[in-house]
């Protein structure tokens, strides 16, 4: 031991230390931190992975392994996504008196593909070797990921603005962590294309004949791709769910059809697709009076 790390053990600087600098947990397994700590002896620590997306911005030195694949080393400040699928378990050696500096997001699965719209298989591309396994990508974290970290750490709010800003910038550090890892950049200009055809496409068909539309199974067979996955990238591109979309241009045609070209609302309601009763509590809850009220 050299003569520093004797003084240091000497005096207690090697004591374990945790400090949580940011926290913020959500229903349903979103968290986001960030703080430092510094373990006193370095010795493998195992652990279940949380089942879903984990992304580590560590700045320190550790070793780390899932399952039994070889470990690898994080020196300096570094990024570590894994994708776990299920019932995987990891470990890590923290190396001992070094205080190592970390911000963490948690996505849980669900999240991912419901309601962020990312496609599981791209997060199994971080590790083409892992299998169906938990997937580990590993790399130098990138001027843009460090800044994220550091305004975790930092971060200036209360209340309300201060949970709101934390998931932001959570959701921001994971972002940059998958581009710069690339898991969800693969051939994704070709593809990316195509879905946006898709989407326009599946608009164009939609809002053709609004008394006869096509149902979202339909038009997803049609064009190529599953119901859900052409419902996402649908509502990126325009705001809003398929359904809801048709919803609003019924409405808004079935007004337009009462106020200039003078039908009756029974008549109105059978051109965009509706029965007059559903027509008008559908347009009296978007418009916030009854169609009769229009003529």
């Amino acid at each position: 031991m050299s003569a520093i790390r004797a003084a240091q053990a000497a005096s207690g600087d090697t004591a374990d230390h945790h400090r949580i600098d940011a926290s913020l947990c959500l229903d349903g397994g979103y968290a986001v931190q960030a703080g430092a700590f510094r373990h006193g002896t370095t010795r493998w620590r195992e652990e279940d992975l949380h089942p879903g997306l984990k992304i580590i911005l560590l700045d320190g030195q550790a070793r780390s392994r899932v399952e039994d694949r070889p470990a690898w080393q994080m020196r300096g400040p570094s990024l570590c996504l894994a994708w776990n699928p299920g019932g995987a378990r990891g470990a890590d050696a923290f190396e001992a008196g070094i205080a190592q500096r970390y911000a963490m997001v948690r996505l849980p699965a669900s999240a991912l593909w419901q309601e962020l719209g990312v496609d599981p298989d791209c997060l199994a591309r971080l590790d083409p070797a892992a299998g169906s396994g938990a997937a580990v990508w590993h790399g130098a974290a990138s001027r843009e990921a460090r800044r994220i970290a550091d305004q975790l750490r930092v971060c200036r709010y209360e209340g309300p603005a201060r949970g709101l800003y934390l998931a932001a910038k959570g959701l921001e550090l994971a972002a940059v962590a998958l581009a710069q890892a690339g898991g969800c950049d693969q051939a994704a200009p070709a593809s990316a294309a195509r879905e946006q055809d898709a989407v326009h496409e599946a608009r164009r068909r939609l809002l053709a004949d609004l008394r006869q539309a096509p149902s979202a199974p339909a038009l997803a067979r049609e064009l190529g791709l599953n119901t859900r996955k052409l419902d996402l990238a649908f509502k990126r591109a325009f705001g809003l769910s398929m359904a809801r979309c048709l919803q609003e241009e019924r409405l808004l045609r079935g007004r337009e059809l009462i106020l200039s070209g003078g039908l009756s609302v029974s008549e109105a309601a059978w051109h965009v697709g509706y029965a007059p009763a559903h027509f008008s509590v559908a347009f009296r809850r978007r418009f916030g009076l009854s169609p009769s009220a229009l003529r």
